[in-house]
């Protein structure tokens, strides 16, 4: 099989993998803020992890309430996507935010890889609840729908403290704008860092 039906292959399975886990990752972070579990969007992600997640549970017990099952199945959807991409040769695979070549990493730096895949998503939830509940606050009866209920269960945990030091500019809370910027810097500081750190 050709250079590019494998990449093309690599591109559509990078999506899958990366969008089960950003699933996974949601559920972890909906029982962290304890998000409404009625809500239909979060009862959609509850349906899509439950097949995998149960049967984790059964073996890896929760520590001081959080579900450290869904933490492991976050890591291991991910560590697979790395061995998929690593010996199938599919090129280089989507995580930590870019187009990363494997072929050559043993077998230790996927696993440090796959950790820090790990808080580059649990990142992502935050940041794209955030986009998502401005986008929807400027639609008019967007209020109630289920998408906003549940964004709004992540993201205001993280914007209620903030808002006490981000004053409003003319009328406008730019609380969002700042939270998002900021995100993102902290993310691309840590994910830097350790990826020095650990040599990958």
């Amino acid at each position: 099989m050709g250079s590019s039906a494998l990449h093309a292959i690599g591109f559509i399975f990078g999506i899958l993998f990366n969008f089960y886990a950003t699933i996974v990752a949601v559920r972890f972070v909906m029982q962290v803020v304890q998000a409404d579990y009625y809500n239909p969007l979060a009862q959609a992600v509850a349906k899509l992890t439950n097949p995998l997640l149960l049967p984790l549970r059964r073996f890896i017990p929760s520590i001081k309430n959080y579900d450290t099952a869904c933490f492991v199945l976050v890591f291991a959807v991910l560590f697979l996507k790395l061995l998929v991409f690593k010996f199938l040769n599919l090129g280089p695979v989507p995580t930590i935010g870019f187009s990363y070549p494997v072929e050559q990493l043993p077998l230790v730096k996927l696993v440090l890889l796959s950790l820090l895949d790990v808080l580059h998503q649990f990142f992502n939830v935050v940041i794209f609840a955030l986009i998502i509940g401005a986008v929807l606050s400027w639609i008019p009866g967007a209020a109630g729908n289920p998408v906003q209920g549940l964004v709004s269960s992540i993201s205001e945990p993280v914007l209620r403290p903030l808002r006490k030091l981000i004053p409003p500019v003319g009328g406008f809370d730019l609380t969002v704008f700042f939270t998002i910027i900021g995100l993102f810097a902290v993310r691309i500081f840590l994910i830097g860092t350790l990826r020095a750190l650990f040599g990958i």
